[in-house]
């Protein structure tokens, strides 16, 4: 997924003579890899807030958002925060009060930090980046002064963070699935558990399938459900209809053809055989369900081939 940078902030000087309540500049340099990832963090953060639509975040004080974020940079949950932001904005976020300004601001804020950091927690991304560093890119980012790093700098920081991250979570649950009892692990690191054998046949690497599946991320998270996405309105209720020659990643161009027609299967693709770079180097788990299998064509029809007015038939 991304990439980061250089910053000022200002700061009052009480003193005798002509500085008094001169506004000066500091400068904080970002020498090293993890200060520029850590700044670009907090302002790509901060875009979060500052980047929506929601006309009502021009009367919030960002300081004070600045404040609570960098005060909740931890795993402490502001609980109360929550109520009080439906008190800041109204419960359908359709009404503000100026009341709850302050109090609201900083809530925002601290939810932001809470969020943040559980993310760094869950992918195993917190010793990358220094919390000092963060927060000063997240003030940055909400004063939309974060331009010390060009954007395709940021960008390019990021992904490459993204990456690293994937490779590293995608290789321990490989290495974790490779453990399982009875789980088959084959030669290009595809792992396959039964978790109930199918009785019909196996459909060849040609074949069309008709398939429910559940794709989780190396983490663990739900990305997609074909049993979900039934439970939506006017939703197609029949399995999902694919090609296997062609319309799949490869990790399923090679694993399906093992399965059994009936049987529920949980596999474990390495990314180099899922979406590749095109998705961050992200292994992937997907529960895999084969309904049923039939010739290539039967369940997914050949695009018709697309025809150019100027060459006439």
């Amino acid at each position: 997924m991304n990439k980061l940078f250089f910053l000022i902030f200002p700061v009052l000087l009480f003193s005798c003579g002509d500085k008094t309540n001169e506004e000066v500049e500091e400068v904080v340099k970002l020498e090293t890899q993890k200060d520029r990832l850590s700044y670009v963090l907090g302002a790509m953060n901060a875009k979060t807030i500052v980047g929506t639509q929601d006309p009502n975040i021009d009367k919030l004080d960002l300081e004070q958002i600045a404040i609570g974020f960098g005060d909740n940079l931890n795993g402490n949950k502001p609980t109360d925060c929550e109520a009080t932001l439906i008190k800041l904005f109204g419960p359908n976020f359709q009404d503000f009060d100026s009341t709850y300004a302050k109090e609201g601001a900083q809530c925002l804020g601290k939810l932001t930090g809470y969020a943040f950091y559980q993310d760094m927690i869950k992918m195993d991304g917190l010793a990358s980046v220094d919390m000092k560093m963060v927060k000063i890119g997240f003030r940055h980012g909400l004063l939309k002064k974060d331009t010390l790093i060009a954007e395709t700098e940021k960008q390019s920081i990021i992904q490459n963070f993204i990456k690293d991250l994937n490779v590293k979570n995608g290789k321990r649950m490989m290495e974790k699935a490779a453990k399982i009892k009875g789980a088959q692990v084959f030669e290009n690191g595809i792992v396959m558990e039964v978790i109930s054998e199918g009785k019909g046949g196996s459909p060849s690497a040609k074949d069309d399938v008709k398939v429910e599946y559940i794709l989780t991320s190396a983490m663990g998270d739900t990305v997609q459900s074909s049993y979900e996405m039934k439970k939506k309105p006017g939703a197609p209720q029949e399995a999902v209809a694919l090609k296997l020659n062609g319309g799949v990643i490869p990790g399923w161009s090679f694993i399906v053809p093992k399965m059994k027609k009936g049987g529920k299967y949980r596999v474990y693709v390495p990314w180099e055989l899922a979406y590749g770079e095109d998705m961050g180097r992200e292994s992937l788990c997907f529960v895999i369900e084969l309904i049923d299998y039939a010739k290539e064509g039967t369940f997914v029809k050949p695009k018709a081939p697309e025809v150019n007015p100027t060459q006439g038939f």
